[in-house]
């Protein structure tokens, strides 16, 4: 896979959008707040029912509060910056889009009778996080203060990820969600570069059940 190396545009307007949607609601009153978050965050029971169909998109950009916000922009700062200088500002973003929007349908269809809002852009930066794993595991990266190897970037990421799921209050992310984010950044990858991710799909397979044989044969699993 030959590497783009831009720079990762889209990547910084995502979270800068993200950013000022939360100052936005921040100076709003409440009752304002409470609309906004009624008409824009995905309400699975809506949805299903043909309305606030935009909601799909928009979900993505919407925060429980600041923690959830900073986590989530950091974690795609992370996995973006790597991802669209590798692939290309037109490939990341349907990556990003697509994972996000296959993710909050799938969160509609198997919660089709709940009102409770999701927001958050998890969906999509597991989707991202997957064509790290799939495609550019052992990039070297600077994003951090020493170069390390973009899989341990990802590893790092998922772990701020998954803490704005724990740590976010009010609406929250919900972890189908994240699964199904994963796996539509996986399947995308097979897209971006189909040989690159069978590669590294059938290491990290290999890896997986050479651990879990060697768990059982230590009693550990």
């Amino acid at each position: 896979m030959k590497s783009k190396e831009g720079r990762p545009i889209l990547t910084y307007v995502i979270i800068a959008a993200s950013a000022l949607v939360m100052l936005h609601e921040a100076i709003l009153p409440a009752s304002a707040t409470s609309l906004l978050y009624d008409e824009y965050a995905l309400n699975p029971s809506y949805v299903t029912h043909g309305m606030r169909i935009i909601s799909i998109v928009s979900y993505m950009f919407l925060h429980a509060d600041w923690v959830h916000l900073i986590l989530d922009g950091f974690a795609l700062w992370g996995v973006g910056t790597i991802m669209e200088r590798e692939i290309g500002s037109a490939k990341f973003g349907i990556v990003f889009l697509a994972s996000g929007v296959i993710a909050g349908l799938s969160h509609v269809v198997l919660n089709s009778g709940s009102t409770i809002a999701l927001v958050g852009a998890s969906g999509a930066v597991f989707g991202t996080l997957a064509t790290i794993f799939l495609l550019s595991p052992f990039k070297k990266t600077t994003i951090f203060v020493a170069p390390l190897p973009a899989i341990m970037v990802g590893v790092l990421m998922v772990s701020v990820e998954l803490a704005s799921f724990v740590w976010a209050s009010g609406t929250l992310a919900a972890n189908d969600v994240q699964v199904i984010g994963f796996v539509t950044g996986a399947v995308l990858s097979f897209w971006i570069d189909a040989k690159q991710a069978l590669k590294w799909l059938a290491i990290g397979a290999g890896v997986t059940i050479v651990i879990y044989l060697l768990g059982m044969y230590l009693g550990i699993i």
